[in-house]
């Protein structure tokens, strides 16, 4: 499954220059009838999730200083849109990780990985608003790891390596979300920007397919609350579409 998941990871970069080189060419004789943008949103959930909360106290139970129990992801976006309708392929990094530094002390860590689609007509979309209802999918792939930052002499580290090292184990889901969406557009920068958007969304999270326990290089975990995202998530974020003197980021478009 963590195999399978890497794969869809690479296929979606690839679908990335793909879109990149297609949106590249152009032709005298069509006008282009779409336009493409770069979008950076910040995605929390809003309501309580009893597999994120049992992980938690599982953790605690043992005394190991549990992650924080917010879900919360940076989502990198392309987005590809015309008139009646929009798309947009999405890099989820979420990361729930509590920094300290505290020495000697079991802390827990919950990141995660993933790619994405979200896709809607436009049910409204005036000079100042798009309306959208987003329907898409997620496939991600988690981690939970214990690491303890104590401190050793090389040679103790030399002698018991295994001592030294962090406990990781993996999980993955395919899941499905619908939502409500809106776009404000703004006239920010007209010299680098043909548009750029403050978008929201409000979507739900539901997973088709799951991995079930968690599982580590050699070992499945019985014990340990399989993660379900099950959750409400608030989506907030710009969207910039670059003239084409001022490409965004490099080439990726």
């Amino acid at each position: 499954m963590k195999n399978k998941l890497l794969i869809c990871i690479l296929s979606s970069a690839l679908f990335f220059n793909t879109a990149s080189a297609q949106d590249s060419f152009d032709t005298t004789s069509t006008a282009k009838k779409y336009k493409t943008g770069m979008a950076i949103y910040g995605e929390v959930g809003l309501l309580g999730n009893n597999s994120f909360k049992g992980i938690r106290n599982e953790m605690r139970a043992l005394g190991i200083k549990p992650f924080e129990n917010v879900m919360a992801s940076i989502v990198l976006a392309k987005r590809i849109e015309t008139e009646k309708f929009f798309m947009e392929s999405r890099l989820i990094l979420m990361n729930s990780t509590k920094y300290s530094q505290d020495e000697n002390v079991a802390k827990g860590i919950f990141r995660g990985i993933g790619i994405g689609v979200d896709a809607s007509p436009k049910f409204v979309n005036t000079k100042r608003w798009n309306l959208l209802v987003p329907i898409g999918w997620d496939l991600m792939l988690y981690q939970v790891k214990v690491k303890n930052d104590r401190t050793a002499s090389f040679s103790q580290v030399v002698q018991n390596p295994n001592a030294y090292d962090a406990a990781k184990f993996h999980n993955g889901s395919f899941n499905l979300h619908a939502g409500i969406g809106a776009d404000y557009k703004m006239n920010l920068f007209p010299k680098i920007y043909d548009q750029v958007y403050i978008s929201g969304k409000l979507t739900y999270h539901l997973p088709i397919v799951r991995m079930g326990s968690w599982r580590g290089d050699d070992v499945k975990v019985t014990d340990l609350p399989s993660f379900k995202p099950n959750q409400l998530y608030a989506q907030l974020g710009l969207v910039f579409f670059p003239k084409k003197s001022h490409r965004m980021w490099g080439r990726m478009h």
